[in-house]
């Protein structure tokens, strides 16, 4: 009930969801869909805001002992939704988006997510997009 609260709010600028103030990077645990053909190892991103930007962020994408680093734009979304679009160079669908909202139902306030949503890759020309994973983020008592 109280993130619920908290949800509503949330001011309309979408990149102020992301903790500009924090001196460490926020980590965004990643679990494979279901119905995604390729293999996909247990990985994370750590997103954060350049001191230069408030609507660009830093991604690094860690999956084992490969990292893949890039700048992503923060796109303007609904209200309690932040929407990061980016491309990783070298790197096959390398174009991403990525969804997260505030909005949690209860089973995920359980589990001490304070945001929720999913990656999607593909093509950007194209406008073809595939849900790859569940992207969730925890709260910092639950670290």
């Amino acid at each position: 009930m109280v993130h619920k609260l908290f949800a509503d709010l949330i001011t309309s600028t979408t990149y102020t969801l992301l903790r500009d103030n924090d001196k460490l990077p926020e980590k965004v645990l990643l679990y494979p869909e279901e119905g995604w053909a390729k293999a996909a190892s247990n990985s994370h991103w750590l997103l954060k805001t350049p001191w230069w930007s408030r609507k660009h962020v830093h991604v690094l994408e860690v999956q084992g002992t490969k990292r893949h680093k890039t700048v992503a734009r923060i796109l303007p979304s609904q209200c309690g939704e932040l929407l990061i679009e980016g491309t990783f160079r070298g790197v096959p669908d390398g174009d991403f988006r990525l969804l997260l909202t505030t909005t949690v139902n209860a089973d995920d306030q359980r589990r001490g997510y304070c945001k929720t949503g999913s990656l999607e890759r593909g093509d950007k020309t194209t406008k073809t997009w595939q849900t790859t994973h569940l992207a969730v983020t925890k709260r910092n008592d639950f670290l």
